[in-house]
């Protein structure tokens, strides 16, 4: 016997109510026109150095809540997360100021960063 449940993490585009397009809509044309105004008025370093940044930042943090998902229900896993962040912008910060040049493709280098965080989230005792 096949039970119907819904889960409730899974978006279904066939099931969107008015509600949630009043709420989708706005925000991505607010966001699409943000990226527009933020290619066009600043230098390709700035884009680089600080939109690669910002995207490769995102990209990371978002793999890692995500292979995350059995804590995120912990206040010590947020708090984790939080301090790593504030590592990781402090010292890529601290590394991009000081460069005058930067490629797109040296942000690769933040895959490294992965490892350590489950090396920290699954330490013995430190998210109990």
């Amino acid at each position: 016997m096949q039970e119907n449940t819904k889960n409730r993490r899974r978006f279904d585009p066939n099931n969107l109510t008015a509600r949630d397009v009043l709420v989708i809509v706005p925000v991505v044309l607010a966001l699409s026109m943000c990226l527009v105004a933020f290619r066009f008025l600043v230098t390709d370093e700035v884009y680089i150095k600080w939109g690669g940044l910002g995207f490769n930042t995102a990209i990371v943090f978002g793999f890692v809540v995500y292979h995350s998902r059995e804590f995120l229900r912990k206040k010590r896993f947020w708090m984790l997360t939080f301090s790593v962040l504030v590592f990781h912008l402090t010292a890529w910060i601290i590394l991009l100021s000081n460069l005058s040049e930067w490629k797109l493709a040296w942000f690769a280098l933040m895959a490294f960063e992965v490892p350590t965080f489950f090396y920290l989230r699954d330490w013995p005792g430190l998210l109990d």
